[in-house]
């Protein structure tokens, strides 16, 4: 049996006024930056590529959220949080709108199921970490876990 997984690094990018960092795709609409991890990168080297590459934002990496599995196309996805360091916020072929947000309308503007999701699991990342597989359509979510951080 041949496997092919493919791995992707997504992250909740805040700035010092506790804004969100959305983008927004011209195929799934708003979303937080991520994207495949290339051969050779680490996550670390990934997502700070994704978010410089969709956003203009160079970021640090603060901490872990979980992950989550889309078992029809076996991609797993890695979700993290990141306070915005600097750059210029501008728009790429990924991104037709890049925004800060409060955190209430960031979850207002997004409106694929999973990505709603993600985004309450990044938004609780301070005390919980989160692990579910999901099917697409319909969204479905199962196997959710979530185990508190810290303890």
């Amino acid at each position: 049996m041949e496997y092919t997984h493919f791995v992707s690094v997504a992250a909740l990018v805040t700035n010092d006024a506790g804004q969100v960092l959305l983008v927004n795709s011209p195929w799934r609409g708003w979303e937080y930056p991520g994207g495949l991890i290339e051969p050779g990168e680490t996550f670390q080297q990934a997502l700070r590529r994704e978010i410089r590459e969709e956003s203009g934002a160079e970021v640090e990496i603060t901490g872990f959220v979980g992950i989550c599995k889309n078992v029809e196309k076996d991609i797993v996805n890695i979700d993290f949080t990141a306070r915005y360091v600097g750059g210029e916020l501008r728009t790429s072929e990924e991104s037709t709108e890049v925004g800060w947000f409060a955190p209430e309308e960031a979850m207002e503007k997004i409106t694929l199921p999973l990505t709603k999701k993600r985004l309450a699991n990044m938004l609780a990342a301070d005390r919980e970490i989160h692990l579910f597989g999901f099917r697409h359509v319909p969204f479905t979510s199962y196997d959710d876990e979530t185990f508190p951080v810290g303890k």
